[in-house]
């Protein structure tokens, strides 16, 4: 593997980024439930904090198990940040389940724009704009 190929931008086609769609789909989802797992988790654990008697050790079995689990679920979530930008797009919403793939249209750099439920990426944006921006393809 070339070095330097980690520091460059994949340059996406419309068929290349609309094939990864299905795979999107599952990870953005997957993300979705995990972070609210998560917002959940930091909420019991707050609360565990407060109320849960500790040991003589000044730990709390039940707030540990919590506090594992959470870190568990933080790690697969970022690692499945990790994958979407592996696969060289970018995570712009996850509320929205939005996606950027970098691409050229008329040899400028712009980004074709993909939103969780579509069923193709049939929009862009120029780089220094955003969602509210976009535009449909031709």
């Amino acid at each position: 593997m070339d070095p330097n190929s980690q520091n460059q931008v994949k340059v996406f086609t419309l068929e290349e980024a609309n094939a990864l769609l299905p795979r999107l789909t599952v990870i953005v989802r997957d993300l979705q439930a995990k972070r609210e797992k998560i917002q959940f988790l930091e909420v019991e654990i707050d609360t565990l904090e407060l109320v849960t008697e500790k040991d003589c050790g000044g730990s709390s079995p039940l707030l540990n198990k919590k506090v594992d689990e959470y870190t568990r679920i933080m790690a697969a979530f970022y690692a499945q940040v990790d994958e979407i930008h592996g696969l060289g797009c970018f995570l712009k919403d996850l509320d929205m389940g939005l996606i950027d793939f970098y691409a050229l249209r008329n040899n400028r750099g712009i980004f074709l724009c993909w939103k969780l439920g579509e069923e193709k990426v049939e929009h862009w944006h120029d780089m220094n704009k955003g969602f509210t921006s976009r535009e449909k393809l031709d």
